[in-house]
């Protein structure tokens, strides 16, 4: 697996794979949007590539992969909770620069506070 091929694994299951369980830091229940929020973020699928993919077999795996999930990344930014819909916003922008072939678009991304609300709110 290339670097570039591993960066993007991990990207996609940071950016929205989380919902890990949690230690529950809210004692009131989740409502209706976040639940659907945590229901799309557990269904997301990260990209399949081949091998030692070469940088356009990367950008072909990333454009296909994009452009299937648009209705996905509309759905889930309908639901997003306004306390990290920025981070979410960036997530998706930066995978759709990715497809372009811009690897550097991960760079100053940081996804923590998105990544502690889906651990406080998901799966409690």
């Amino acid at each position: 697996m290339t670097g570039r091929t591993a960066l993007a694994l991990g990207l996609g299951m940071v950016l929205l794979a989380g919902c890990h369980g949690g230690n529950g830091n809210r004692s009131n229940a989740l409502t209706a949007s976040e639940h659907k929020y945590c229901t799309l973020v557990k269904q997301f699928k990260t990209p399949t590539f081949p091998k030692d993919p070469e940088p356009a077999q990367f950008s072909a795996v990333m454009t296909d992969y994009v452009a299937r999930n648009s209705r996905y990344f509309e759905d889930l930014l309908k639901v997003t909770p306004a306390e990290i819909k920025p981070d979410v916003e960036k997530a998706i922008s930066v995978l759709r620069q990715v497809a372009t072939g811009d690897i550097s678009a991960y760079e100053g991304l940081d996804l923590t506070k998105a990544d502690q609300w889906e651990e406080d709110h998901c799966n409690k």
